[in-house]
């Protein structure tokens, strides 16, 4: 079919059935977001089924793949797998390139340098700090994405603020109420179905600190019954009419620990950074 969006009909109160049911399909890869128009389509992903059996392989390719597996999700370089393996290069690649075939295992580009990619099992979901995270499909960083997980963040937020100055006069009380720790909107992000993948908590910070960042959200530490530290957002009720430090690739950039002058990573050598500056 052509797939259907986001608004189909359900029986009452079954909204929370159909949003769980969406994410779990995602992360499960088995549908996939479009969009068509201004609406959000879901469709059927139709992907051939990762070789799950090792049996039928050769040799050369079950000493590979043993490799490939113990590396986990931060993967393999090809000169370690020849090196450990005692493969010649040219019979290396023909092994590799079998094992792709078969779905058993894929590359991955480093977000840092595309040209450079490592090995997994296919349908290990790669480290943070290989791909980017959320951010990044194919090493291009998802500026759309982003802007728009900042927009509804942000509407979450101010609606979090206009109930709170409803329903309480009590300023102190208010405020209360307005705080949003980081699970709770981890949470409404989910609720909205627009992610592939679940995003991390840390992610979500990226995500909020560059609404403060922008001067449209503000944050506190409060206590926890616990007795431990929690930091909250709100939404300011004068934001700056504009800003664009939250478009700043920086925010959400996963290797920016890594970033400096005359570094592997640096800015004046950063593609997204110099996109950001023109733009």
């Amino acid at each position: 079919s052509s797939g259907i969006n986001a608004e189909w009909p359900l029986r009452p109160g079954d909204n929370e059935t159909r949003c769980k049911a969406i994410n779990s399909l995602l992360k499960a890869n088995r549908i996939e977001l479009k969009t068509q128009g201004s609406t959000l389509i879901y469709g059927l992903k139709r992907t051939a089924a990762p070789g799950s059996s090792t049996k039928d392989l050769s040799q050369e390719e079950r000493v590979v793949h043993k490799l490939i597996e113990d590396a986990g999700n931060k993967g393999i370089w090809v000169k370690e797998i020849r090196t450990r393996s005692n493969l010649q290069l040219t019979q290396l690649n023909k092994v590799l390139k079998t094992l792709e075939s078969k779905k058993v295992i894929k590359s991955v580009k480093l977000v840092n340098d595309n040209k450079k990619k490592v090995y997994m099992l296919y349908d290990v979901q790669p480290d943070s700090s290989l791909t980017g995270g959320a951010w990044y499909s194919d090493s291009d960083f998802e500026s759309e994405f982003v802007d728009i997980l900042s927009r509804q963040t942000l509407r979450f937020l101010q609606q979090q603020r206009s109930h709170a100055d409803v329903e309480h006069e009590d300023p102190l009380l208010a405020r209360r109420q307005m705080l949003c720790d980081v699970k709770q909107v981890k949470n409404f992000i989910s609720q909205l179905g627009i992610s592939k993948v679940e995003l991390s908590p840390e992610e979500v910070y990226q995500i909020l600190d560059a609404l403060v960042y922008d001067g449209t959200v503000s944050k506190t530490d409060i206590l926890a019954p616990d007795g431990s530290s929690v930091t909250c957002y709100y939404a300011l009720k004068f934001p700056p009419l504009t800003s664009g430090l939250t478009h700043i690739p920086c925010n959400v950039c996963p290797v920016i620990k890594n970033c400096s002058i005359g570094g592997v990573v640096s800015p004046l050598s950063c593609k997204y950074m110099k996109e950001w500056l023109e733009f």
